[in-house]
């Protein structure tokens, strides 16, 4: 065949009696945004009407090859990639759904990074009729060629039919007829193990489809555990007399995976001591009771918080202590806090109790639930609040009637991943009172209580208590000739901040007068190659520096996939900062568009970006209309998050 006739890509799509869904998975594929491919069909013996569905399509783009007899999913496979004459071939089941841009932007990804032989992209889980259900955790939390490194050999993480490969380097490896039901993790191991590098777009293109007649559900009816035991066993004895450096991670992890399967009692305690340092767990042991036997008085009021790092959420617990402070109340954190930078605050008002490490491991897990009964037992007027703490959730069950039990629910976590509202679901009779930041998280514990078949006149003890900042006097601020942009914040997935990077690197090459700073821990979170483009400060935890940020910014970003309502906004507003942010959580309640910000109402990740720029560029062209959005800002900040308010509503609530 002529070179310049050759498409770009050749879509492979393997079809057995796929007459179900098959319509869906090729218009996914005929309706994308790039165009030069060819969609390669393999019906591999097909007895209900996939044949025909398939013939009833009238594009040149699409060849089709008959199995007369049913060969199985692996020679198909390999069938299409030996048949595939273009220079990537993409993989799609024919009961899957690709997202229309998808073909465009990993084509664009592999032009642009040539070492890369394999790319995949995330996906999100659907039913029979096409509703998501969830993710795959492994897809989802590994992202980066070193975590995809580090993850194969234990477990996989590419999503089949997400990928999109470079066809010179997967036809001379193929798939391996030993690997039945595996077949694709066992490509992905041996192409790491050559040398060659797989990454994966940070972003859900491709809606993967779990029904009762597809063959992973089929094949994890036997068992995922003996499934994923099976497959490393024949993995490693084809590469037995030849292991290297990625088999030996196999290695190790089917060791592991035996000991879990056939002595889980042994591995969960192995476990658990190898995650925790013992000797730092005996000095938690030791230094909690002696701080509970120090006190001496009667305790009527027991926080739960995980953190006292530098945050938006602990900030505001901070100055919920306050207001109780005159209590002598204890804090429990719960988790592994990334700093101290609040720690001080934290015991301005109370007493801090670390108790991460004691409640990971079952016996002092128990003593500490044990030790924190006997402060509630025979009194009425005792009173526990918690916020985003799995262990405050599970204690409840367990303490006396009479004790009044507070949480507070910043925001709903993405609806396919744990959090608060998930796990305080068993114990919502329970709940004296809920606090909630925005009306919006109402409306969402609705949906939720509707869902799990919970009493709707639960609803009736949820109270909204709005934060606040400290008010500012306005600093008077004009744009002359370069717009500050600045985003405070941590580097936590739901951030998005590879979204923030890389509108700093576009809105540098389309010569906008601007600047982009950011506040934080963020570095790990922005991508190499966007780096010059953005200023970095790291964390701050001086409020008259982080004031003169505020006072030089014109702008914040915020481009979150989820979010109660940010504590940076607040501030910003108070600052006279002008926000642009994604239409997530409370945001809109108090972000009116055009008037005191600008709400990106986009779903899609490149739509986000374009309407950040087109933002940025009304700014730029507009100076007086930001003048007027930035002095709107401060006046609604100051009339609409005040302390006093959020002080007097607390000490009802806690007294």
């Amino acid at each position: 065949m002529d070179e310049d006739l050759k498409p770009i890509i050749t879509v492979v799509m393997p079809v057995y009696n796929a007459a179900l869904y098959l319509k869906e998975a090729v218009d996914s594929i005929l309706n994308q945004t790039f165009k030069d491919f060819e969609l390669l069909f393999i019906n591999d013996g097909s007895t209900d009407n996939s044949l025909q569905i398939i013939k009833s399509y009238d594009d040149k783009r699409i060849k089709l090859v008959n199995n007369e007899v049913n060969c199985g999913i692996i020679k198909t496979r390999n069938k299409g990639l030996a048949l595939s004459t273009g220079k990537y071939i993409a993989m799609m089941d024919a009961d899957d759904i690709s997202l229309p841009t998808r073909l465009e932007k990993q084509v664009k990804y592999l032009e642009q990074n040539k070492d890369v032989a394999v790319l995949a992209t995330k996906l999100v889980l659907m039913n029979e009729n096409g509703e998501e259900q969830g993710y795959w955790p492994e897809d989802f939390k590994t992202t980066t060629v070193s975590q995809i490194n580090n993850n194969l050999p234990v477990s996989n993480c590419i999503g089949q039919p997400t990928v999109m490969m470079r066809a010179d380097i997967v036809k001379s490896i193929g798939y391996n007829n030993a690997f039945l039901h595996n077949e694709d993790w066992g490509l992905w191991l041996n192409i790491i193990s050559k040398g060659f590098v797989i990454a994966k777009l940070n972003e859900v293109l491709l809606k993967y489809r779990i029904h009762s007649t597809s063959t992973t559900v089929n094949a994890n009816t036997k068992g995922v555990e003996k499934k994923i035991i099976r497959f490393k066993y024949t993995y490693l004895i084809q590469k037995f007399f030849k292991l290297k450096r990625t088999d030996y991670g196999v290695l190790s992890s089917f060791f592991n995976d035996i000991t879990k399967y056939f002595i889980p009692t042994t591995y969960k305690v192995i476990t658990k001591l190898y995650k925790v340092n013992p000797l730092k767990l005996i000095q938690q042991y030791v230094t909690v009771r002696r701080q509970l036997s120090k006190i001496n008085y009667d305790v009527s009021h027991i926080f739960f918080f995980p953190y006292y790092h530098i945050g938006g959420a602990e900030k505001v617990h901070a100055s919920i202590l306050e207001t109780v402070a005159n209590k002598k109340p204890l804090v429990f954190i719960t988790d592994i806090s990334s700093g101290n930078g609040l720690l001080n605050d934290f015991k301005k008002s109370a007493t801090i109790i670390d108790v991460n490490l004691l409640i990971s491991i079952g016996p002092f897990n128990r003593w500490v639930t044990k030790r924190v009964k006997a402060l509630s037992e025979n009194k009425k007027d005792i009173l526990l609040f918690g916020c985003n703490s799995v262990f405050f959730y599970r204690l409840i069950p367990t303490l006396p009637k009479q004790t009044q039990c507070i949480d507070l629910i910043h925001a709903f976590v993405h609806q396919f991943e744990d959090g608060p509202e998930k796990w305080s679901l068993p114990v919502v009779p329970n709940l004296t009172k809920r606090v909630i930041i925005s009306q919006n998280t109402k409306y969402d514990f609705e949906s939720i209580y509707l869902k799990n078949r919970i009493d709707l006149k639960y609803l009736e003890r949820i109270v909204c208590i709005s934060n606040f900042v400290e008010p500012k006097k306005y600093v008077q601020k004009e744009i002359k000739e370069n717009i500050n942009i600045i985003y405070v914040g941590r580097g936590s997935e739901e951030k998005r901040l590879y979204l923030i990077s890389k509108a700093a690197k576009l809105a540098s090459q389309a010569k906008l007068p601007v600047t982009f700073h950011f506040m934080g821990n963020v570095k790990d979170a922005i991508p190499m190659e966007d780096l010059p483009f953005c200023k970095l400060y790291g964390e701050i935890t001086n409020p008259q520096q982080m004031d003169e940020h505020y006072n030089n910014a014109h702008l914040l970003l915020i481009a979150s996939s989820r979010e109660g309502f940010p504590m940076v906004i607040m501030e910003g507003m108070m600052h006279g900062v002008v926000p642009i942010a994604t239409n997530v959580g409370g945001i809109s309640e108090h972000v009116r568009n055009k008037e005191t910000g600008v709400l990106i109402k986009a779903v899609d990740e490149d739509e986000i970006i374009n309407q950040i720029l087109d933002a940025i560029k009304y700014f730029v062209e507009n100076k007086a209309e930001w003048k007027k959005m930035s002095e709107n800002s401060y006046s609604y900040a100051n009339a609409n998050f005040s302390k006093e308010a959020f002080f007097q509503s607390y000490k009802k609530l806690l007294n």
